[in-house]
């Protein structure tokens, strides 16, 4: 309890710093919003979103405190897998992290984590579109408007695998926890960026970085891009892996999640993936039972 308590209360201060960071991104995009040639889909601004109600509610009670728990989280797991349990060696571990990494300054940290983590969240985020993880990962999916409130659209089992055991990886190289909480604001923005209703392409850059209309183009329906762009924040991964898309003189247009019954409230749409497991474990007793 000396470790986890100070470590809770760490994280909740750090939570309440991040509030700025929502303001701010809602003003920076009513004003771009404000200029319709900048727009992907014109005519569409963030606060006019068939999916805000939704968003706003994953926004208040999810993702400003999801990041910070998944950190103090893989912080608890991984002191207890090095054996510092006392609370004279905690602050050493924060600051510096224990593996093979730690030695590394910090900024040779935070360049490995924002590289390292790409690569794994890459294959991660890969991972949720196989039909097993899918109706979690179809959560973030559902946005029929996909803008930078679509960012916090995401369920916690989704959010806490995807992002909690990448960090605990990053942690188990050594990249120090303070790196990993410090990078959180970065994650904020980078994904409200790709995520924003922007017809930015970067031009050349595109292949380097995750653009909007990269990522808008994920959004879209399988047979378009919705099975490609996997990238987070480097759009290299994806032509290193044969999964980079983004037709030129196009833009996306219709987003979802292809299942025009999917819930739209954000209670429906924290149940609906259990649901979804409990219909699969029935069919597969009632073929089991076929079998025999």
């Amino acid at each position: 309890m000396d470790i986890i308590l100070p470590a809770i209360q760490k994280v909740g201060t750090t939570m309440i710093g991040q509030l700025p960071y929502v303001f701010g991104l809602a003003a920076f995009f009513t004003i771009i919003n404000r200029f319709s040639n900048q727009a992907c889909n014109p005519g569409r601004p963030w606060w006019k979103s068939r999916d805000l109600m939704a968003d706003t509610h994953y926004l208040f009670l999810l993702p400003l405190m999801l990041p910070y728990l998944g950190n103090a989280v893989a912080i608890i797991f991984m002191l207890l897998f090095w054996g510092q349990s006392t609370m004279s060696e905690w602050p050493e571990y924060i600051k510096h992290g224990h593996g093979i990494l730690s030695g590394l300054p910090f900024y040779a940290q935070a360049a490995v984590y924002i590289i390292g983590s790409d690569f794994l969240l890459y294959w991660a985020h890969r991972l949720f579109h196989f039909d097993s993880l899918w109706p979690f990962h179809a959560v973030h999916h559902s946005a029929e408007d996909v803008d930078w409130t679509t960012t916090y659209r995401a369920h916690p089992i989704d959010n806490i695998f995807r992002f909690g055991i990448v960090k605990f990886f990053m942690m188990v190289l050594g990249i120090s926890p303070e790196v990993s909480l410090m990078m959180v604001p970065f994650d904020i923005i980078s994904a409200a960026f790709v995520h924003s209703n922007l017809n930015w392409t970067l031009g050349p850059l595109k292949y380097v970085i995750a653009t909007p209309v990269f990522h808008r183009w994920h959004h879209t329906s399988p047979d378009q891009g919705g099975m490609k762009n996997y990238s987070p924040t480097f759009s290299f991964w994806d032509l290193f892996f044969g999964t980079f898309y983004m037709p030129e003189g196009k833009l996306p247009q219709e987003y979802g999640n292809g299942e025009p019954d999917f819930p739209k409230d954000f209670i429906g749409q924290m149940i609906v993936p259990f649901k979804h497991f409990a219909r699969n474990l029935k069919k597969g007793k009632e073929l089991e039972k076929i079998k025999q």
